[in-house]
């Protein structure tokens, strides 16, 4: 999986897709990227929000749109894919899932299956 992931993030994305539109998320410092080969895209992306019948996402859609601006590539390749921030992230999960696993191998080893279900 990880294979696929960097060949797809090494593609630059402005020499796949005619459109490209990034979108800051809030309280954050990500941003979005939307691709398209839709040259309406932000169009279209209002005009259906207003036809989903649900505010909550009809808002967030309309604010996608009202804060998109126009990706202009550049000389440089940008990817995430191997951030630090990421590779972090992966640890601490990691370390995270170890150590509720270690709690109930040793439940399991020193009661069983009975004492591990009587556990839960």
């Amino acid at each position: 999986m990880r294979a696929i992931s960097t060949s797809i993030c090494r593609i630059p994305f402005a020499s796949v897709f005619d459109h490209i539109v990034t979108v800051d998320v809030d309280g954050s410092t990500n941003r979005e990227l939307y691709a398209s080969s839709n040259a309406d895209m932000v169009k279209t992306l209002e005009n259906n929000a207003n036809e989903t019948g649900h505010s909550d996402l009809r808002d967030m859609m309309l604010h996608v749109a009202d804060t998109s601006s126009v990706y202009e590539a550049g000389d440089y390749i940008m990817t995430d894919d191997k951030a630090p921030v990421e590779l972090l992230g992966m640890q601490v999960i990691d370390q995270l899932i170890q150590g509720e696993v270690a709690y109930y191998k040793d439940i399991f080893e020193k009661d069983g299956i009975n004492g591990l279900l009587e556990s839960l």
